[in-house]
């Protein structure tokens, strides 16, 4: 109940009955409370994880040169496993003082798994014998590797070592001062 004060006397007022739409449709918080409980009862179709997706596997060859010696580094960048994993170099790489075939190693040619995120560094040489041996400074590589769901993918990288030249030469300058 409510009171109402008017000048000279007190009104008491009852409360006043609601009409059929007003009793039909819950107050606003109520109304959207309902909304989101249907919503949420809702059966949704049930589809198989990864359909919607856009994850995948990004493999890539990269060279880097780190204290005088240089790697090459396998390294999936993507969001997903990748499967059946092999590069291919245009030319052929030696390394360990031209002693090892290092473009023709086992983890080139069929590496089976690797997850997101991972890194495998191979040693190649120290750059100073790298360079002293006349390899290839220009190289391009191609990698394959496919997804869980078979499909097949392709990253082609050309390296250019010759911006390590600097480097070694700077770096050699200083370890001997």
């Amino acid at each position: 109940m409510s009171v109402k004060r008017t000048t000279s006397r007190i009104k008491i007022l009852k409360p006043r009955k609601k009409s059929k739409s007003e009793t039909r449709n819950p107050k606003p918080g109520k109304k959207l409370q309902t909304r989101i409980k249907n919503i949420a009862s809702e059966k949704k179709p049930k589809i198989p994880l990864g359909i919607l997706s856009d994850k995948n596997p990004d493999v890539i060859i990269d060279f880097e040169y780190d204290d005088g010696l240089l790697f090459i580094i396998i390294e999936n960048i993507g969001d997903d496993s990748a499967y059946n994993v092999a590069v291919r170099f245009n030319k052929k790489i030696l390394g360990m003082q031209k002693t090892k075939n290092i473009s023709s190693l086992q983890i080139f040619q069929s590496l089976k798994f690797l997850p997101p995120g991972k890194e495998i560094k191979i040693l190649v040489d120290l750059f100073q014998f790298y360079l002293a041996g006349k390899q290839p400074l220009l190289i391009s590589t191609g990698i394959f590797f496919r997804n869980k769901k078979k499909q097949t993918f392709q990253n082609l990288i050309q390296h250019d070592l010759s911006i390590y030249k600097d480097i070694a030469e700077i770096y050699h300058v200083k370890k001997t001062i």
